[in-house]
């Protein structure tokens, strides 16, 4: 519905920047509740959200002269959305509209006619509609894939790429910084060490003693190639919204080494987000982390020049890092530390001494006889639980090490980790402890292995459910030999390798764990991994033989190594039955550049079965439904997928059902109050369709020009006008993506 709200000054919708003059686009009102860049899943944000107060119907105006050049309608994009190509050659895009103007709506509803369909999809010559600055265009609205009342507003420039609109004449007041709240470091090589480990590491960031701003909470000993990465966004002074930064710079020593800006996308970049965003900690729900490097296999992309790398192979000895955040005003955030380039130092505990109340480790270094400055300790359960950090009772130097008391009654069944570090702040290898008598027989104990990718390299762990001492290694055999790869053990019962070149694993035939505790124990895995490289097309199956993928020569960016495992304990889809095994793709972190084939066989009796297709497991929306190709005649289900997820073939059971219908079956309505009819739908697995063959809505038994949003699910019909006194039937059917069918109709009076 339309507002009128005269109340407000136009001239202060006026925005000036950077010579631009342009007209804010709404009076809705300048609160925004996305800005430009925010990280999507499949893309970026390439406009800005404008807050509407919760409601719909406020005008909308062009921003500068131009025309009108492009006209849509659509159920699941923008839904009703205008394009005004401008005079100085940028384009305004208004989305999510309720209604155009009189002249434009009459050209809208002409078109629907005459297509016999909502779609539209216009395009409009210079002279047809041209316009003013300030004109009113159109009005506020809901409509298309919109979760709220609110304007998507896009500028493009001449080559219809998204510019950011607050940095290119339509700034907003800011006055709060970016918020930085950790950074991670990530190894990038096989020989790559972050404090003594192979693992990703990530750190708080504190309020800096000197200066402002923020640092790093202790100097990062670092060792080979590595990358940093920060969790990061931005906040508007009066709204609880987080919004994505403008720009990051990163200094290494006071030299730019790389950075990133927000000013210009490009919606052929939109699967470039996974090279910007840090996936890994993105697909674990550690956070949302920004790169701050490129790999030299990344895509180009336009928020990285391209030349840069912003990966650190750094010198030996201390250096200095400035990490710069700004957002779109120019508020600036600045987060310091220091990283040692250098490599652990071995450390060994020599010996144990049982005193009265404590125990005494005597902890020395083995490769380089720098004295040893600080301890850290940590005590494990018996089943490899963290328990607490360990007040150290006493501690003293013996001669390049330490000699530290712990108390007695806090150990008993439990294992300890050191965290050790030396006068030049370089961390020791990892170093754990647990008493001898505590240790468990191998063939008693839970074993879990898993591999997960960093970067397209490769991270194997061994966790036990008990400690043991001895060493642990897997086993690759190959035609004529074995390769062992030891583990290190960074927890009492944790064990990591190195990362691992994904060629290491080619013409492997089998993978064993080998144990060598009071008895050896060699477990073979249950894993078959492929070698995949860009370029070429490679199957790959699972064990079972009915699972396979097909990685495309445009699927990764890098060669990396993917494998098949089925799932023991499924999750059961609500409203639907699994038909069959539920199948991981593994590595589940992995960063890839374009879809993979998938395709999963299936038993005669699911042939011809109604309602069944491929799924995959969202982490946040649970079974997700897949548009799937039944390939009868050779009894596959097959699809594309663009992560590596579980899937699985699956029924759907239920259908769809009906929350809302308006107006009310047998109520009695002024004819005022009916404005609209609508029906508001759910369903439990599969989701409604969106396709307009799968559904209709009639009144009075004649079919009207509905329209569908699908984030509420709800058909429904503006009322050109007021119906007229009596009687009346509204009749409606929609289907979920399965094909399963809800059909109903309401009666009603209007007086």
């Amino acid at each position: 519905m339309k507002r009128n709200h005269y109340f407000f000054i136009i001239i202060s919708m006026i925005c000036i920047a950077g010579g631009q003059n342009y007209h804010w686009p709404t009076i809705g009102s300048k609160a925004l509740s996305s800005n430009f860049g925010e990280f999507r899943d499949g893309g970026f944000h390439m406009g800005i959200d404008i807050k509407t107060l919760g409601e719909t119907g406020w005008p909308v105006y062009a921003i500068d002269d131009g025309h009108i050049s492009r006209m849509v309608a659509n159920f699941n994009g923008y839904g009703k959305a205008l394009y005004l190509t401008l005079n100085d050659s940028h384009t305004a895009v208004y989305a999510h509209l309720e209604e155009f103007t009189f002249q434009l709506e009459t050209i809208l509803l002409t078109l629907q006619s005459k297509n016999n369909s909502y779609m539209v999809n216009e395009y409009f010559n210079l002279e047809k509609f041209p316009v003013k600055k300030g004109d009113i265009i159109g009005y506020t609205g809901n409509t298309g894939a919109s979760f709220g009342p609110h304007l998507h507003f896009e500028l493009r420039n001449s080559k219809t790429q998204p510019i950011n609109p607050l940095t290119n004449g339509l700034p907003v007041e800011d006055y709060r910084s970016p918020r930085v709240h950790q950074v991670g470091i990530i190894p990038l090589s096989p020989a790559s060490k972050v404090n003594g480990s192979s693992i990703p590491r990530v750190m708080p960031l504190y309020a800096a003693t000197t200066g402002g701003g923020l640092q790093f909470p202790d100097t990062v000993s670092c060792f080979g190639p590595i990358g940093l990465t920060i969790e990061v966004d931005d906040k508007i002074q009066g709204a609880a919204n987080k919004y994505q930064v403008q720009s990051i710079q990163l200094l290494v020593d006071d030299a730019p080494v790389f950075s990133l800006n927000y000013n210009e996308l490009d919606y052929g970049q939109m699967a470039t987000v996974s090279q910007v965003r840090e996936n890994r900690f993105h697909r674990l729900n550690l956070g949302s982390f920004t790169k701050l490097y490129k790999l030299e296999t990344f895509s180009s992309t336009t928020i990285v020049p391209d030349g840069i790398s912003g990966a650190l192979n750094l010198t030996p000895g201390y250096h200095k890092i400035e990490i710069q955040v700004s957002d779109a005003a120019g508020n600036t955030t600045i987060i310091k530390g220091t990283i040692i380039n250098y490599p652990p130092v071995k450390v060994a505990i020599r010996d144990v001494e049982w005193l009265d109340n404590t125990i005494e480790f005597n902890i020395q270094p083995v490769t380089l006889n720098i004295p040893l400055t600080e301890v850290t300790c940590y005590s494990y359960t018996a089943y490899g639980y963290p328990d607490e950090q360990l007040t150290i009772v006493n501690s003293k130097k013996d001669r390049s090490g330490l000699r530290i008391e712990l108390p007695k009654s806090k150990l008993g069944k439990h294992g300890v980790s050191f965290i050790v570090k030396n006068k030049l702040g370089v961390h020791g290898s990892p170093l754990t402890w647990h008493d001898p008598n505590a240790d468990r027989r191998l063939t008693e104990m839970e074993i879990d292995i898993t591999f997960s990718a960093v970067e397209h390299k490769i991270i194997a762990q061994i966790q036990t459910n008990g400690f043991t001492s001895g060493n642990t290694a897997l086993r690759l055999l190959k035609e004529d030999e074995y390769i062992s790869i030891p583990l290190e053990k960074i927890q009492p019962t944790v064990y990591t390798t190195d990362l691992l070149l994904p060629s290491l694993f080619n013409n492997t035939l089998r993978i064993d764990a080998f144990f060598d505790g009071d008895i050896e124990r060699i477990i073979q895995l249950d894993l078959s991994p492929s070698v995949v490289s860009p370029g070429e097309i490679t199957n790959i199956f699972s064990k079972d033989k009915n699972c396979s993928i097909q990685i495309t020569k445009t699927s990764v960016y890098d060669t990396t190594l993917v494998w098949i495992e089925a799932i023991d304990h499924p999750v059961e889809p609500k409203g639907g039955t699994l038909q069959s095994l539920i199948y991981q793709i593994q590595p589940y972190e992995l960063t890839i550049k374009d879809s993979i084939r998938i395709g999963i066989r299936y038993s005669h009796h699911i042939k011809y079965m109604p309602n069944t297709s491929l799924y995959y497991y969202n982490q946040k929306s649970g079974w997700t439904f897949l548009p799937t190709n039944n390939l009868q005649n050779r009894m596959v289900m097959a699809s594309n997928l663009l992560s590596f997820d579980a899937i699985a073939i699956i029924q759907d059971t239920d259908p769809p059902f009906v929350r809302k219908v308006y107006p009310a079956n047998g109520g009695n309505f002024h004819y005022k109050d009916v404005r609209t009819i609508s029906v508001i739908v759910d369903d439990y697995l599969s989701g409604i369709s969106s396709d307009e063959q799968t559904m209709s809505m009639k009144l009075d038994g004649e079919p009207v020009r509905y329209a569908y949003q699908p984030l509420k699910k709800e058909l429904y019909y503006y009322l050109p006008t007021p119906l007229n006194a009596g009687e009346h039937t509204m009749e409606y059917s929609l289907s979920d993506q399965a094909g399963n069918q809800v059909s109903g109709s309401t009666t009603f009076r209007v007086n």
